[in-house]
């Protein structure tokens, strides 16, 4: 009996710190409101955008766009191929493939919340993203290298980008999430870069893109962690029982 009773505070310890005992998602109330300081900045910095946009005279970022757009942009004639390629096509449908194959993964290890707060990352700021653009209905750069829609600002491309960026390092253990960050930027500034260079959007939109993306799957972080934790628990609880069950 008191075998059982020491078995079962164990687990308990485990599944409270998460899988393989590593901490919850976010660990404690202080970083939790951390995440949401942070994603009420970029809402903010993006509703100060937005209220720039519709001025009877360019908003004041628009000389660094046009610069940036004269020097970054494709030349004349340019065949879209490579990397500017993939990256177009991971904002398009093929790239809804990279998040259903996370779910299956999660889905596959019974993370039920972690495949739900996936599936939002993707979902919810997209929807933030046609909500901005049809409001702002900013013109985009001329002859842009490949299809756009309507609208401008802000870059779907770099919200969906920026969305996934912090869902992996949602999904990451702590330890490896370090790594995860200056990877995850690097691909964020790449994605920028490439929807400039395609002439699909104007310096202002990538960045906004961005800012918006982050800000959205932060809040939705903020809203899942404790779910999070809890599918963290209870895969730890299914790994201690199938220790005990072969010991």
């Amino acid at each position: 009996m008191s075998g059982v009773a020491r078995s079962e505070k164990g687990q308990g310890t485990t599944a409270a710190g998460g899988q393989g005992g590593r901490p919850p998602v976010l660990d404690n109330g202080r970083r939790r409101w951390q995440w949401m300081a942070a994603a009420a900045s970029g809402v903010v910095i993006l509703l100060m955008m937005i209220a720039l946009l519709p001025a009877p005279v360019s908003p004041f970022f628009q000389g660094l766009d046009t610069w940036w757009h004269s020097v970054a942009t494709a030349p004349a004639g340019y065949k879209v191929s490579g990397v500017p390629a993939l990256l177009d096509a991971f904002g398009r449908p093929p790239g809804i493939v990279v998040f259903l194959v996370i779910m299956a993964v999660l889905a596959f290890t019974r993370r039920w919340w972690a495949v739900l707060f996936t599936f939002l990352c993707f979902l919810v700021p997209s929807l933030f993203a046609q909500v901005v653009k049809n409001v702002v209905n900013r013109p985009r750069p001329a002859d842009p290298f490949v299809i756009v829609d309507h609208g401008s600002f802000p870059s779907g491309h770099c919200v969906q980008t920026a969305a996934f960026v912090v869902l992996v390092a949602v999904l990451l253990s702590p330890a490896v999430r370090r790594f995860w960050w200056p990877v995850g930027i690097a691909f964020v500034l790449v994605m920028m870069w490439s929807r400039t260079f395609l002439a699909a959007h104007w310096l202002s939109d990538t960045f906004a893109g961005a800012v918006l993306g982050t800000g959205v799957a932060l809040l939705l972080w903020w809203l899942f962690a404790p779910l999070l934790a809890r599918d963290d628990a209870r895969s730890a609880a299914r790994k201690n029982r199938r220790k005990q069950a072969t010991a």
